[in-house]
């Protein structure tokens, strides 16, 4: 069984750049015109590194309270349980007492809110793995804790997540929330200065990691473990399907390899190239309902999301890359195979369709493209 690879936690002294970004958070809090900001971004991009890093220059200052919960704790647990836990120790940091709250959450959300209120520091709540969380848990999270505490004056929030954007009834978030993407670290030079900090006898690996990751941060320090950094191992994509449970873990690697050819998928587009991966012509005779099964499981566990511009889902990108990287290196036949069937695919469709035909051409010449490719 292939060994999963976890990245480092958080620690200053490996944390690499993102001087634009923490300037830009600076900046917002203290305008005072925005109460809350959304982190959004890729697998390992760094969405829970950045905030953890400015909380750290945060507590430096005395004018200000930070506070960190991360919802990946209350994973599995009763929404309302882990709810109260919650809002006793967002009571405890600010120096109140969480028994002494009450019982329900209504109460307890009343009684932090009239703490708060007693407080003379402005507080930074940072919320971790936000997106990734149940939805009855998030519904309770607004109701009972974000949504009062976010209408106070001397409160800002920061949320962070990946994967189904939760629908929040609350205008500050949103509305009015400013919304960050924290992209892959730009340049092989960033690239170098993390292998540096994180696994600094790779970092002459630096050019060729970065080439294969885009300079992902967590795919950057994966790779660094490659004793070729070229190879993406089963180490690897187990290390980056680390959200999905065990039991989900095979399916949703057979669904990530099936599609990890295409630009973008759709229901239409699952059935074939499940029937091709398997070698099951069965797969063709799929319901809508039974590839938005697919479709769906992608979007929970945060591998897929809507492609505005495609007009159809895309797989987290650079899950996506490593994958198809990994199938090209060992199973070369089941890419080369993936990649004629979506050609001959995107071929039917242009004959079939001519007002699209120009859109599923250009689909044609890609994969055609892809396999001439080393």
């Amino acid at each position: 069984m292939a060994i999963r690879l976890s990245p480092p936690p958080y620690s200053p002294d490996k944390f690499v750049d993102r001087d634009d970004e923490l300037r830009r958070l600076d900046a917002i809090l203290e305008s005072g015109e925005t109460r809350a900001v959304i982190f959004r971004g890729e697998r390992g991009v760094g969405k829970s590194w950045l905030p953890a890093h400015w909380e750290w220059q945060l507590r430096r200052r005395k004018d200000l309270q930070v506070l960190r919960l991360d919802l990946k704790e209350y994973k599995g647990k009763d929404p309302g349980w882990a709810m109260a836990h919650m809002i006793r120790r967002v009571s405890e940091k600010i120096g109140q007492a969480g028994e002494a709250l009450g019982a329900g959450l209504t109460e307890m959300s009343r009684a932090l809110l009239q703490n708060v209120r007693k407080m003379e520091k402005k507080i930074v709540l940072i919320l971790d793995h936000v997106y990734e969380s149940d939805w009855a848990l998030l519904a309770l999270l607004e109701e009972y804790l974000v949504a009062p505490l976010i209408a106070e004056p001397r409160v800002f929030i920061v949320l962070t997540g990946r994967g189904r954007w939760y629908p929040w009834r609350t205008p500050d978030l949103n509305l009015r929330a400013e919304r960050m993407v924290v992209e892959p670290l730009p340049s092989e030079e960033e690239t170098q200065r993390q292998l540096e900090k994180q696994a600094p006898q790779s970092r002459q690996k630096a050019r060729e990691i970065h080439r294969l990751t885009g300079g992902n941060p967590l795919a950057n320090y994966l790779l660094a473990a490659e004793p070729q950094p070229a190879q993406v191992s089963e180490s690897v994509i187990e290390s980056l399907l680390e959200p999905v449970p065990e039991e989900d873990r095979q399916k949703i690697r057979q669904y990530l390899e099936a599609l990890c050819v295409l630009r973008a998928f759709d229901e239409e587009r699952i059935p074939e190239m499940m029937a091709v991966y398997t070698e099951n012509s069965s797969y063709r005779e799929w319901t809508y309902a039974q590839a938005r099964q697919v479709r769906d499981e992608l979007i929970r566990w945060a591998l897929a999301q809507w492609d505005t511009d495609q007009k159809a889902y895309t797989l987290d990108r650079i899950v996506r890359q490593l994958t198809e990287t990994h199938l090209k290196q060992n199973r070369r036949e089941k890419w080369v195979a993936l990649h004629q069937a979506a050609a001959q695919m995107y071929e039917r469709w242009a004959s079939d369709h001519p007002a699209s035909a120009p859109r599923w051409e250009k689909e044609r010449q890609y994969h055609l493209e892809r396999l001439q490719s080393p």
